[in-house]
């Protein structure tokens, strides 16, 4: 019969392997982290968590996470307590804010020779890189007006950055959020779970804030004269574009 001090290695070795298991799907878990929350991140990686209504609220720009059902349980006036950001998907390891709005025809830009950006040819990730804020930066950096400052020839990138889903002037309170272009994965899984976030964003919003079934602009590019873009249709088509054509933009962003 094994000792007390035997079962508790055994049990710390079941432990830090199931935090490996975890943290191979894309986590940053410890050893720390509860075993109880184990079955939640193996949905959270398999696939779909959640989906849930990002809200500040206007007294103090505390930040909440509602279902649909219990953001429509509240009154009136206790909605108005808040100002809405957008939804919050939890998907294949990741999490990320999707803006309620679509900025139309916009170009990606006039020219692509930025050796900074994210090389997916060489890293072959294009399934699971998330860092859409930090490549939608180094895109505008690369497109800064060196004289007059503000952004020339990266359209759709300024216009995810500057996206404010609600203002100091208009709402009293200003959105602070890193908007940014989503990454060719953040994308896919907009498209994969489309039903259900334009399910959420018609209950919550109205229909007109649906993931409109165009090409959307991403932050990833495969080639000084391809971007990666996704054709929000029935197809889902990801492919690859010439930057000076137009699309959509659909900001996210990641907190």
């Amino acid at each position: 019969m094994a000792s007390n001090e035997q079962s508790v290695t055994l049990l710390r070795k079941n432990k830090r392997a199931q935090v490996e298991a975890l943290n191979s799907l894309g986590f940053e878990l410890t050893e720390g982290a509860r075993a109880a929350d184990f079955p939640m991140y193996v949905k959270w990686g398999a696939g779909l968590l959640d989906i849930t209504v990002a809200a500040n609220r206007k007294s103090d720009n505390k930040k909440f996470f509602f279902t649909v059902g219990e953001w429509q349980s509240l009154s009136a006036t206790e909605q108005e307590l808040f100002l809405l950001r957008g939804l919050r998907v939890r998907a294949c390891a990741t999490s990320f804010i999707i803006a309620p709005d679509t900025i139309q025809n916009k170009a990606w830009g006039s020219s692509m020779n930025t050796p900074d950006l994210h090389s997916y040819s060489v890293n072959g990730d294009l399934h699971n890189y998330f860092e859409a804020y930090e490549e939608t930066a180094l895109i505008c950096d690369y497109f800064k007006d060196k004289n007059n400052g503000g952004i020339l020839g990266a359209p759709a990138a300024e216009a995810a950055m500057a996206y404010k889903a609600f203002t100091l002037e208009r709402d009293g309170l200003e959105d602070t959020s890193q908007w940014a272009l989503p990454t060719p994965a953040h994308l896919m899984i907009m498209f994969r779970w489309k039903p259900e976030i334009d399910a959420a964003f018609t209950a919550v919003w109205s229909n007109d804030f649906r993931l409109l079934e165009m090409k959307h602009w991403s932050c990833g590019k495969w080639s000084n004269t391809e971007i990666y873009r996704l054709n929000v249709q029935s197809c889902g088509s990801m492919w690859v574009e010439n930057p000076t054509t137009t699309g959509a933009v659909r900001p996210i962003c990641l907190t």
